[in-house]
């Protein structure tokens, strides 16, 4: 009887054993799954906030600022790219920062055709870096939404 109750405290141990280990290895995938959720948001957030900044710069760039609103709208927008570009440093793909970084080098400028392919390009870059990925579009539509024109077209 003694073997028998040592049996059965021993499968009482091991199932006791097994049951900790799962829950801890639950509770270590849930929360690396929670962390890795959370940085794609702020990668994702910060790659959106940079294209909703440039965006708005380039709007308030195209006419002659001739109101305190507006002036204040553009630092609200130049601090927003500001903060946005730190966060990429942050937490953006190494093909992101370094895309980036290399067309920030060259000013913030959007003026040429080729300035905006190169914009389109890391636009590009942050879409196939976001999760899920949302597929694959082509270049020219792209440009188009950025800009709202034909970059080919304008270049004629």
């Amino acid at each position: 009887m003694n073997v028998l109750a040592s049996i059965a405290n021993l499968q009482s141990f091991v199932s006791a054993a097994i049951a900790a280990i799962v829950t801890v290895s639950v509770v270590f995938l849930s929360r690396r799954s929670e962390t890795k959720k959370h940085l794609e948001s702020l990668r994702t957030t910060a790659y959106v906030d940079f294209v909703r900044g440039i965006a708005g710069l380039a709007v308030l760039n195209r006419r002659t600022v001739d109101s305190h609103e507006e002036f204040l709208k553009g630092q609200d927008l130049t601090i927003l790219v500001a903060d946005a570009k730190a966060r990429i440093a942050l937490y953006g793909s190494i093909a992101v920062v370094s895309s980036l970084a290399n067309f920030l080098r060259a000013g913030l400028v959007l003026d040429s055709p080729q300035r905006f392919r190169d914009f389109t390009s890391i636009c590009q870059k942050m879409r196939s870096d976001t999760r899920p990925r949302p597929g694959v579009v082509n270049d020219h539509d792209v440009e188009f939404l950025l800009f709202g024109s034909d970059v080919e077209n304008s270049q004629k």
